[in-house]
């Protein structure tokens, strides 16, 4: 049963028995539970009734690949010893030589959050190679070759599953059928409406070793197959490939390779241009003038209700007990008039505190939101998500709590300071200028003590940063770490450990510091209540009663006055550099203009829907290799495109610069004739529709999902999700289109997840369409049906097609063939493989495709 829905049972009745040394595929259409019945295997689904039992160390591969902010050798080792031949072994066997060369820093390069600077193909391959690398007696693969070419999908299986896991129990999801078909798997099984049923064909039900390839084995065989000449294992041994000076597959440099920069953090005081761009978000300097006057004003209030009370009392001495009774009513409601001015005006000085301060803390928030939204994506792939989550988390708790409810106090503190020692002055007169002296002292620690708090302060957010990312990336990956076992699962928490140390150690220091601040200030305090009492002592005989009554008040209250000030005050000090950071994003430069003239002039663009790509060349960032080389083409309006290549070739690379997604380096994009630089991001991108290979599903409503402006009515849904083969799913759920979307859409399989993106761009009805990689977690059949819709669909749309399955795009009326960022091919589908030769020619060759059957 699901985990968090016991209730709903995925699976009945399942017998399931895989021997060791097995390769087991499982298939089936999507959304029947394929990844659901291996996470069953690795005890993450509710077990209700039955055994399961995994005997050995176990590899998982998850369908959405799971990459580490780490380098590319450290995402494969995963904690493991290096051993040079056994990566090397691996590395080859999962088809990475190349990748890795081609890399910066070879396999010192770092790899951004999730995989940021990878291609969807080149992450799974990682990731495989980390499952490969742990030397483990189980492998559960899910869907490993989904996001591959046909070429690098023979590579892998005949060197990886065949050669590298020969001895090693496989169990595999995949939707292709060459595989599901091949004489090398023992036993397949079928995954539908809850029920795993053997698909093995009866001659294949006896087992037979796996072949050997040309890869050597992880680990010598025990009692798994018996090799047939030691002469064919000798040959396995794969020499590691040599690359010259510049590109090589074990580099040992580490800062060439580094992608995510070092979080930067100001020193000193916070600027003055901080402050007064926060004023300026509170309201400006008139805002300030309502609150300080407010604040003057129940300061006055409560000096004057003190006053009447001292001379009230004083009035028991100096009149009569008659007199003193006839006056009680009049100074009652003199008293009482007094107090309730106090209370109304600390309302009023309260409220503006909160309205300023919250109407600050919301414009902050929205304009770090703007900005991070207009950010390039070069900062997204230099700035780790906990950095991020840093900035919405606590530096906006600190300005959205923490300056309003200090600067209220200071305020506060600082009137009621001037106000009880200009009275005590008054009344003691020059026995009270020795709290002067102290008041110096005062300000003397408090500065002193400031400085390094501030420091501390930034420390604390700089560490917290690194330790969010962490939890981030561990939350996505729980399922993989959890499946490769405990002692990876205590590595990561060792990780854990060590940043939060650096964390705690951090906030330790400030919890100290504020300690030694305290203990001062108590010392210091209790010298201006001796000093205030010695002037009572000699002043005895010319003050009254009452007077000396007040003032032994203020005496008492006036240290506690100061130590809170200096203490808020040292919280507001370290509270600015909350906005400080928060300026920091809200000055990011802007990828480019959302809007300009040129959008006014063209608002029925685009008409034809021509792209055409003249001498483009792309990178994506300045210091980085060109993904893309001099690529010159045109694409008539409503032409159906192809997009091939082997994986990393730069066809995403392609699509995302038509996005925009970063500069050209060279050349010009034009769509209809308009060069698409000198257009506004949001008139370009409103008018593109995109199905990503990993479609991203925000947590709301199927509906919200679907139509986030509310655009289309019910019928125009249900026509869309019907047309992708989801109605029945949607309709058997009781909410229907009310029904819930999950974090990532956690509650709909991968290939759902395609699905529900195709619908919403066959709502919109975009004059430019990409589908990249868009049915790559879909079964064949589905696949074809998804594939008529698109024919028929966007038929008078131009449509670019990235696909590794070529016959999603055999019957296309053009191929674009890519190969190192480089346009290498451009023809129709039939004269590539009709010229017997090219990267094309062997693609369909490899893959066993027929074109004739396709036209």
């Amino acid at each position: 049963a699901d985990e968090d829905n016991a209730t709903t049972v995925l699976f009945s009745e399942v017998n399931l028995t895989i021997q060791q040394g097995q390769f087991v595929v499982l298939h089936g259409a999507v959304g029947q539970g394929k990844s659901s019945l291996c996470a069953a295997l690795l005890g993450e689904m509710r077990k209700l009734a039955g055994t399961v039992f995994v005997g050995g160390d176990v590899a998982y591969f998850a369908q959405q690949s799971w990459i580490q902010n780490a380098t590319v050798r450290d995402n494969i080792l995963f904690g493991k010893p290096f051993d040079a031949a056994k990566y090397a072994s691996v590395v080859e066997a999962c088809a990475l030589t190349t990748d890795i060369a081609a890399l910066p820093a070879g396999d010192r390069t770092e790899i951004g959050q999730k995989g940021i600077n990878l291609s969807g193909g080149q992450k799974a391959r990682m990731s495989l190679a980390r499952a490969c690398y742990s030397d483990a007696d189980i492998f559960v693969l899910d869907s490993p070759l989904s996001a591959v070419d046909a070429i690098v999908q023979n590579e892998i299986f005949t060197k990886c599953f065949l050669g590298l896991l020969r001895y090693k129990t496989i169990l595999l999801v995949t939707h292709s059928l060459d595989i599901i078909q091949s004489p090398h798997v023992h036993r397949t099984f079928l995954v539908q409406d809850g029920t795993v049923t053997e698909s093995t064909p009866t001659h294949k039900r006896a087992n037979s070793p796996k072949p050997i390839s040309s890869v050597a084995p992880l680990r010598p065989p025990t009692a798994y197959w018996a090799v047939d000449s030691q002469e064919i294992v000798d040959d396995l041994v794969v020499t590691p490939p040599r690359y010259d000076d510049h590109k090589t597959l074990m580099s040992e440099e580490h800062e060439t390779g580094t992608l995510v920069v070092e979080e930067g953090r100001a020193a000193g005081r916070v600027s003055k241009a901080v402050v007064i761009e926060y004023i300026g978000a509170i309201g400006g300097w008139w805002s300030m003038i309502v609150m300080l006057l407010l604040t003057l004003a129940v300061e006055a209030i409560k000096v004057g209700s003190d006053m009447w009370l001292s001379h009230w009392s004083n009035q028991s001495t100096s009149l009569s007990p008659a007199d003193f009774r006839a006056n009680t009513n009049h100074n009652i409601l003199i008293y009482g008039i007094l107090v309730l001015a106090t209370c109304v005006a600390t309302l009023m000085q309260i409220s503006s505190v909160l309205v300023y301060g919250l109407r600050g803390a919301k414009k902050l928030f929205s304009e770090m939101l703007h900005s991070l939204l207009e950010a390039p994506m070069l900062f997204f792939d230099a700035n780790p998500i906990g950095r991020v989550l840093n900035r919405f988390g606590d530096d906006i708790l600190q300005v959205d709590m923490f300056i309003p409810f200090s600067f209220a106090p200071i305020l506060v503190q600082t009137a009621s300071i001037v106000a009880k020692i200009v009275t005590t002055i008054a009344i003691t007169q020059w026995m009270g200028l020795l709290v002067l002296p102290l008041m110096a002292v005062y300000g003397f620690l408090g500065s002193y003590f400031l400085a390094p708090l501030r420091e501390v302060n930034r420390i604390q957010k700089t560490t917290r940063s690194p330790l969010l990312s962490l939890v981030s990336e561990g939350i996505d990956g729980s399922t993989t770490i959890r499946a490769f076992g405990p002692k990876y699962l205590r590595r990561f928490n060792c990780i854990h450990d060590d940043l939060l140390e650096a964390f705690v150690g951090a906030r330790f220091v400030a919890v100290a510091s504020n300690q030694w601040f305290a203990l001062r200030v108590e010392l210091i305090s209790c010298t201006i209540v001796f000093a205030l009492l010695m002037g009572i002592v000699v002043m005895h005989d010319a003050i009254s009663a009452g007077l000396i009554a007040l003032v032994i008040t203020y005496g008492l209250s006036i240290p506690a006055n100061l130590a809170g000030l200096v203490n808020v005050w040292a919280r507001m000090e370290t509270a600015l550099i909350a906005p400080e950071r928060l300026y920091e994003y809200i000055q990011l430069t802007k990828e480019g203009e959302r809007h300009t003239p040129l959008d006014a002039a063209s608002t029925s663009w685009p008409t034809h829907g021509q792209v055409q790509f003249d001498q483009v060349s792309y990178r994506y960032k300045p210091t980085a290799p060109l993904v893309l080389q001099d690529v010159s083409f045109t694409v008539k309006g409503g032409e159906k495109v192809g997009v091939v290549g082997r994986t990393g070739a730069g066809k995403s690379s392609l699509m995302m610069s038509l996005f925009r997604m970063n500069d050209l380096a060279a050349g010009h994009i034009r769509i209809d004739g308009l060069d698409i630089a000198d257009m506004g991001l949001h008139n370009l991108r409103s008018h593109l529709a995109i199905i990503p290979q990993n479609p991203v599903l925000f947590k709301g409503t199927l509906r919200n999902y679907l139509d986030p402006f509310v655009e289309y009515d019910d019928d125009q849904l249900w026509i869309a999700l019907t047309k992708v083969q989801l109605a029945d799913r949607i309709g058997a759920d009781p909410d229907k289109l009310l029904g819930p979307v999950e974090e990532n859409g956690e509650n709909f399989s991968v290939g759902e997840r395609q699905m529900l993106c195709m619908a919403r761009a066959l709502l919109r009805q975009a004059k430019i369409v990409i589908l990249d990689e868009a049915t790559a977690a879909i079964d064949h059949d589905t696949d074809q049906l998804l594939q008529q819709v698109v024919r028929s669909e966007f038929a008078t749309s131009t449509v670019l097609t990235i696909a590794h399955r070529l016959d999603t795009v055999l019957d296309c009326d053009r191929i674009l063939v890519f190969d190192q960022g480089r346009l290498v091919q451009n023809d129709t589908p039939a004269a590539l493989v009709n010229a017997g030769t090219g990267i094309f020619f062997d693609l369909v060759t490899e893959g066993g495709y027929s074109l004739e059957k396709q036209l």
